[in-house]
């Protein structure tokens, strides 16, 4: 059992699904169960969106798969704009990672954008 801290920095080039203005990009984030789904603030009218927004998670064995959407906020449905999972085998080991993460397209053949996340995990003592 730990604590994972998911720092949510910024995105840049996120592809824009809007016909007339930038996204309003929000991010969900969550385990593979979808436990303890957390969700960030919006960020209206920017492809290149700043968040800034720290989330912490108690973390349980098992759950080695974070998962994170990106989504574009409209008035009738969100968009999603990509998504990405990050095994989080490496983190346990390193115990920090801070990196920009390539949001593939459905296709895999074009790019989303970017998201710049840092992840903290600290291994709770019994």
């Amino acid at each position: 059992m730990g604590q994972l801290e998911v720092i949510i920095v910024e995105g840049r080039n996120l592809k824009q699904k809007d016909t007339f203005s930038e996204n309003d990009a929000y991010v969900k984030i969550y385990f593979d169960d979808k436990s303890q789904k957390q969700k960030s603030k919006t960020i209206q009218n920017s492809n290149n969106p700043k968040w800034n927004q720290s989330f912490v998670f108690n973390h349980l064995t098992g759950q080695d798969t974070l998962y994170i959407d990106i989504y574009d906020k409209d008035s009738v449905k969100d968009e999603k704009i990509g998504s990405i999972h990050i095994d989080l085998h490496d983190l346990y080991n390193k115990g920090r990672i801070d990196n920009w993460f390539h949001i593939p397209a459905k296709n895999g053949s074009t790019s989303c954008g970017e998201i710049h996340l840092i992840l903290h995990y600290e291994r709770l003592q019994l």
